[in-house]
């Protein structure tokens, strides 16, 4: 029985948080009415939904993560560090450092800036059903933070809107991942920098073994810039979590 693991990415230098993150992970950023760090709430939603043993792509002021979490055994979770290497960095280039430890292993993919509700449990059983090798969780509604405008064929303006929402899918970053994926890490360079939306996906999608899980009430943010990190509802989060 392949064994299920959590990924959490927490290695980015938060240049979009910038100037918070010169002194602190933007993982260990203070979120909700409690001020707990961004990544104690991913972590106890894993815990929430039986996934305990949790593996911390860490590279920037990795020291932070570790000296607060320590092993997990507080929070009722397994922690392991991997940090990445020196060289290029990127999520396909953090997971082949991480193969010793990760090959063999169905992950649940995360980007420890992003908060969400999703029900883990149902996302799995989801991806079970239909045995293909990777879901991505997809939500409607993603609002852009500029107006947008339509002209006519001389440039005159017919239509404004201010910061429209998006008749798209989108894709949050939190996908369920088989092993199947290190076959197509190993045709890399682990020098080099490899993104899995770029590089990776795209190949599942032509081998079409890419499935989008779409739950029709599902709260996620990308708390990942400074604009958003400070429009943030905070009394929000808390409630939403402690569901």
């Amino acid at each position: 029985m392949t064994k299920t693991i959590g990924v959490l990415f927490c290695g980015g230098e938060g240049t979009r948080m910038r100037p918070l993150t010169y002194y602190m992970q933007k993982v260990m950023m203070p979120l909700g009415t409690d001020q707990l760090p961004i990544l104690e709430y991913v972590i106890r939603h894993f815990k929430k939904h039986g996934i305990n043993d949790l593996v911390l792509l860490v590279n920037y002021k990795k020291e932070q993560i570790q000296g607060y979490f320590g092993n997990g055994e507080k929070f009722g979770v397994k922690l392991t560090y991997i940090p990445d290497k020196p060289g290029p960095v990127g999520t396909g280039t953090a997971l082949l450092n991480a193969e010793n430890h990760l090959e063999g292993k169905r992950m649940v993919i995360y980007y420890s800036d992003i908060i969400t509700n999703v029900n883990f449990s149902e996302m799995m059983d989801y991806h079970l059903g239909h045995g293909k090798w990777a879901s991505i969780l997809v939500t409607k509604g993603w609002q852009i933070s500029v107006g947008t405008a339509e002209t006519d064929e001389e440039n005159t303006v017919t239509k404004f809107i201010e910061k429209p929402t998006l008749p798209l899918l989108v894709n949050t970053g939190i996908s369920i991942l088989e092993p199947i994926i290190y076959e197509y890490l190993r045709k890399y360079d682990p020098k080099e920098s490899i993104d899995l939306s770029r590089d990776i996906f795209p190949e599942f999608v032509k081998k079409g073994n890419m499935m989008a899980y779409t739950p029709e009430d599902c709260y996620w943010e990308d708390i990942g810039s400074i604009e958003r990190y400070e429009k943030i509802d905070h009394t929000k989060i808390t409630n939403l979590m402690k569901k």
